[in-house]
């Protein structure tokens, strides 16, 4: 049981918020705080006697709604329109695995802050990473903010408990002696793929982005590439960021693509909604290629028989980043080139490769 006073700081307004067995409530005082903690005396006295309303006037209907319930609305009616595909399926399995299980018939404004926390320290205990479930569970709850059924959020303020989690993994990335000898194995035991591989090598585009690659994002008098789709999990969207980029071409990727383009299979086409693709790496029937197959039965094998690393596909993305910085690049083009939406992550991700650059601009002050 509790009645404390807060200030909001946008509006300069004084409240005095109510909590009593998982039950919260607030009333707006005004702009003095005197009247406020006057009116928290009060307003102890009045739990004390059970005389504190705490739906609002809210339809019972809506204070008393499921959480399974609201967890429904809210990923048909928000996160299918506002996320990207593959985030709002990652939510819907997050929800069915492991937000309904434990909170499915439990009135959504009954579930409290210290619920969160339990709940996502016994998930961290079990060894799963709880970023992306306390995300979600916070995505959920800011729509019942906005929609007047909670008062808070219970995922906010959960305090630092969780901040702490595994060193990440070392970012891993071929050196340049390394992608001339895997381009060198793909070109002898897998040709059909060298054009999509070194693709990849020389311009750290997502998988998803490559797959959707199409001849009409490929300028040969800028020699740029636009980035403009994706295709990930059989569905077609945009890029991670939502943004069109323009992806420089090398002079050989370049010429290589343009010889491509001159034999090209113009009869060899896919269908993107009511969009005709020509696409710059399809399969035998114009359709993106399969990632599945060409993982098993490519990707990793030429590894093998090149006696390099296992690393993933995704690192040929950072291998791009590492030898564009190791040859001089500022951070902003690589930036710009892997379409990154801060140059926060491209510093976070691979800024200590440029400690070379920065100790020479140091040496100049000498």
């Amino acid at each position: 049981m509790g009645v404390t006073v807060h200030q909001k700081k946008t509006t300069g307004d004084w409240y005095v918020w109510i909590s009593y067995k998982g039950q919260r409530t607030s009333r707006k005082i005004g702009k003095d705080k005197r009247t406020a903690l006057k009116a928290a005396t009060m307003y102890r006295k009045d739990l004390a006697l059970g005389q504190i309303d705490f739906s609002n006037g809210r339809k019972k209907t809506e204070k008393d709604m499921p959480f399974g319930q609201f967890c429904e609305i809210y990923l048909n009616q928000v996160a299918k329109h506002r996320l990207k595909y593959n985030s709002w399926r990652g939510y819907e399995k997050i929800i069915n695995r492991h937000l309904l299980p434990e909170w499915k018939s439990k009135p959504l404004d009954s579930i409290s802050r210290q619920d969160v926390k339990r709940f996502l320290l016994e998930r961290q205990a079990e060894g799963l990473v709880i970023n992306n479930i306390r995300i979600c569970i916070s995505a959920i709850f800011a729509e019942a903010v906005e929609r007047e059924l909670v008062l808070a959020n219970p995922a906010h303020h959960l305090g630092r408990v969780f901040r702490k989690s595994k060193p990440k993994n070392k970012t891993l990335f071929f050196s340049k002696e390394q992608v001339s000898k895997f381009l060198e194995t793909m070109q002898e035991h897998q040709p059909e793929y060298h054009d999509f591989v070194i693709t990849a090598f020389r311009t750290g585009m997502r998988l998803g982005e490559l797959r959707g690659l199409a001849w009409d994002s490929v300028n040969f008098c800028t020699k740029q590439i636009t980035v403009r789709r994706s295709f990930s999990q059989g569905h077609w969207d945009t890029p991670k960021s939502h943004k069109v980029r323009y992806v420089d071409m090398s002079d050989k990727l370049h010429q290589i693509l343009l010889a491509r383009y001159e034999k090209r299979n113009e009869n060899l086409v896919c269908k993107m909604g009511s969009e005709t693709l020509c696409l710059v790496f399809p399969n035998t029937q114009g359709n993106p290629i399969n990632t599945g197959i060409f993982r098993r039965n490519i990707y990793y094998p030429i590894l093998k028989k090149a006696e390099l690393p296992q690393i993933r596909i995704h690192d040929i993305r950072h291998t791009y980043a590492s030898l564009l910085l190791q040859a001089g690049a500022p951070l902003h083009y690589v930036k710009d080139q892997l379409g990154h939406s801060s140059i926060a992550t491209t510093v976070d991700l691979y800024g200590h490769l440029a400690a070379g650059a920065n100790r020479d601009t140091l040496n100049m002050l000498d």
